[in-house]
C-alpha cells in the first residue's frame, strides 16, 4: 500500500494544518493508500520553526498519528498535483508493523535487538548543526545498525529543531527500520575530479601544508591549471571565485572504492581557505598524515549525470522486485508500475536555484507518480557518515513475501 502525503505553503499554521489534513482526507479515500498510518515523517522551512509543541501536538490531534519524525529544513518540497512544488511544510504517513521501527533520540536511545525489536537495519536520522563531534554520533549510530545505512541530514542553522515525538535540540534523533521494511537507495554527489589522488604529509587540525611532499597550495592550483609563473603576479583575492566551486575527497588508503566520480573518496567537505604564506589549504575537517586527498570541482552535468545513474540503478531494482512479485503471484502482469510505497530525498541546500528545479524533475520522471517528499539539508548522511554537496534517495519498496 502507497504511504501518503500532503504539503502547505500557507504561511499561517492553522491554515497550513487544515490544508494538510485535506488533503490526507483524499488520499486516504483512494483505495491503494494506507488506511491506518502510525508513523509520519513532517518537514517545516524555517517560517514554521517557532510552533514548536504546537505542530507535533497539532498533527497528532488532527490526524491520529502518534509518532511523528523530522525537522526544520533549509528548504520543503513534495510532489503535487503541479509537479514538485517549494512548500512551507512537507508530510509522509507510513503505515508499518510497530515491531518494525523505532523512534529514538539523546532522550530515547536506539535499543540493541530483543525479542520483539529485530534491530536496526536502516536508520532515517537528522542532527543539529551546531553539535560539536556531529559525525562521531552519526558514526555510532552506523555501529547499532547491522548495514550502517544511516541517511538523513542536518537540519537548518540557527533555528534547527529536530522531531523525534518531541522537540530537539542538539544531538541526533530519527527513526530505525527494521530488515522487514524494504529501503532501496544510494547517495549521488555529481563532482569532476580535478586532480590525482594526494597523500597528506603535514598538517596542523583543519589545515594541510604539505601533499606528497609538496606545497598543499601549490599542489591546488596546479590541478586547477592556474598558471605557475602568473601565480605572484596576481592578487590572491582573484583566486576566490575560482576556489568556491572546490570540495575535497578524503579517505584512507585502505578504503574501499565507492561510487563516487572523485574516486576513493569516502567523505566531502568543503575548502574554506588558504594561507598563502605557509603554502595552506584549509578544510571544513580534521586531518591527519596519511590522508588521501583529492581536489575537486562541482559541476551541474556531472551531478545530473550521477543522479540519472542513481535513478536508474533504484528503477531496475523496482523492475526486478515486481517481476518477482509476479511471479510470486501477488501482482498481475497488467500491473505495471513500480512496486513503490514512497520516496524521501535529501540534497545540499548549496544546490538551490536551477539545479535544484531540474533535480526535482529527473525524479520524477524517473521514479514516476510516487509518493514523494524531500528536503535540503545544510549537511547530508550517508553509509554513517557526514557528507556534503551531495544528495541522498531512499524509495521505500513492497516486500516480497517469502
Amino acid at each position: 500500500m502507497r504511504f501518503i502525503t500532503a504539503h502547505s505553503s500557507r504561511s499561517s499554521w492553522p491554515q497550513a494544518l487544515e490544508e494538510l489534513c485535506a488533503q490526507v482526507a483524499r488520499e486516504r479515500a483512494r483505495a491503494e493508500t494506507v488506511t491506518r498510518p502510525n508513523l509520519g515523517l513532517v518537514y517545516v522551512d524555517p517560517r514554521h520553526a517557532v510552533l514548536g509543541e504546537e505542530l507535533l501536538q497539532g498533527l497528532r490531534q488532527r490526524l491520529g498519528v502518534e509518532h511523528w519524525v523530522g525537522g526544520v529544513m533549509p528548504g520543503v518540497f513534495a510532489a503535487g498535483e503541479q509537479g514538485i512544488e517549494s512548500c512551507g511544510v512537507a508530510l509522509m504517513l507510513m503505515q508499518l508493523a510497530a515491531r518494525d521501527f523505532r523512534v529514538f533520540s539523546g532522550r530515547e536511545p536506539l535499543q540493541q535487538a530483543s525479542r520483539v525489536w529485530r534491530g536496526a537495519h536502516s536508520v532515517l536520522a537528522h542532527g543539529d548543526a551546531e553539535q560539536l563531534e556531529l559525525d562521531e554520533l552519526v558514526a555510532e549510530l552506523g555501529e547499532r545498525c547491522d548495514s550502517r545505512d544511516v541517511w538523513g541530514g542536518i537540519v537548518s542553522p540557527g533555528c534547527g529543531a529536530h522531531f523525534a515525538d518531541a522537540v530537539l535540540q542538539g544531538g541526533v534523533s530519527g527513526v530505525a527500520f527494521s530488515s522487514r521494511v524494504s529501503l532501496l537507495g544510494g547517495l549521488s554527489h555529481g563532482l569532476q575530479a580535478v586532480g590525482p589522488a594526494r597523500t597528506v604529509t603535514r598538517c596542523i587540525d583543519n589545515v594541510v601544508y604539505a601533499l606528497d611532499g609538496q606545497p598543499a597550495l601549490g599542489a591546488l592550483l596546479d590541478d586547477l591549471g592556474e598558471p605557475r609563473r602568473s601565480r605572484e603576479q596576481r592578487q590572491w583575492r582573484e583566486l576566490v571565485p575560482s576556489l568556491r566551486d572546490v570540495v575535497v575527497g578524503l579517505s584512507w588508503p585502505d578504503d574501499e572504492p565507492r561510487q563516487v566520480p572523485a574516486g576513493a573518496a569516502t567523505l566531502l567537505r568543503g575548502l574554506i581557505g588558504i594561507d598563502p604564506g605557509a603554502q595552506g589549504v584549509a578544510l571544513a575537517a580534521e586531518l591527519q598524515p596519511g590522508m588521501r586527498l583529492r581536489f575537486c570541482r562541482r559541476q551541474t552535468a556531472v551531478f545530473m549525470r550521477d543522479l540519472l545513474r542513481l535513478c536508474t540503478e533504484v528503477r531496475d531494482e523496482l523492475e526486478q522486485r515486481r517481476e518477482a512479485r509476479q511471479a510470486a503471484g501477488h501482482s498481475s502482469p497488467a500491473d505495471a508500475g513500480p512496486p513503490v510505497r514512497g520516496a524521501v530525498f535529501a540534497t545540499c541546500a548549496a544546490r538551490r536555484g536551477t539545479v535544484l528545479g531540474a533535480q526535482w524533475k529527473l525524479l520524477r520522471s524517473q521514479l514516476g507518480e510516487v509518493p514523494l517528499i524531500g528536503f535540503e539539508a545544510a549537511g547530508e548522511f550517508s553509509e554513517a557518515s557526514l557528507q556534503a554537496y551531495s544528495s541522498v534517495l531512499r524509495v521505500f519498496a513492497q516486500d516480497v513475501p517469502v
